[in-house]
């Protein structure tokens, strides 16, 4: 089953071209080569935390954790640590909710990130709602709920909803997280839910896809 690895931190702020360099040429190659595949790096646009997102997948938790002890990366992150702050990582596992995940992410992507706490007494009615009445809403307002992932290692809300919206722009996505049917449904999924948070998320670096291989270009700081 597929592992999220996700890397958090914030760019220093007078080594931007030094870290471009080195996140582009070295570091993601050999992420990859470990068997972590790089999706995509996000930039949070709106919300709080830290302001990079870098989003990992391996196969499994066994080869996940394999690459973490190997010394190759050990060195890797600790040159990375020479261009960034407020580095921290989580480890996610799929919840089994929603199973529409894609690690091809399409050019026009505007993430919408949400993260929860399911109340204990609430699990069995919260995932009714969820399936029922919460993930259709966000597919009508055009946001393709990806994965429902849980936190399986690092802190923070447990649950997060990994929802992603093609050919919408930031400002027609807030306009429609201000619609009536989504403030109803966020209400609703209230009553189950405690520490709700959500942000608004555009590529920092993209994955490009050739005939014969793939490049990543890095997009915003």
């Amino acid at each position: 089953m597929p592992v999220k690895f996700n890397q958090y931190w914030t760019i220093e702020f007078d080594k931007h071209k030094e870290y471009e360099k080195f996140v582009i040429r070295k570091y993601i190659p050999g992420m990859n080569k470990l068997g972590v595949h790089i999706i995509a790096g996000w930039t949070v646009l709106i919300g709080g935390f830290s302001d990079i997102i870098l989003e990992g997948i391996s196969n499994d938790l066994e080869l996940l954790e394999k690459a973490l002890r190997d010394e190759k990366f050990r060195r890797l992150n600790d040159e990375l640590q020479d261009y960034v702050r407020r580095y921290i990582t989580k480890v996610l596992v799929s919840t089994g909710t929603v199973e529409d995940y894609s690690r091809d992410i399409e050019k026009n992507t505007v993430k919408f990130s949400q993260t929860w706490d399911v109340i204990s007494r609430s699990k069995e009615a919260y995932k009714r709602y969820v399936t029922g009445t919460f993930y259709p809403c966000l597919e009508k307002l055009g946001i393709k709920v990806a994965r429902e992932w849980e936190v399986l290692i690092g802190g923070g809300p447990r649950l997060l909803c990994e929802g992603r919206a093609v050919d919408i722009d930031s400002t027609a996505l807030i306009s429609n997280l201000q619609s009536k049917d989504f403030q109803r449904a966020k209400q609703g999924l209230k009553q189950y839910i405690e520490n709700y948070e959500s942000r608004i998320l555009t590529f920092h670096i993209q994955k490009v896809l050739g005939y014969k291989s793939v490049s990543y270009d890095l997009i915003a700081g």
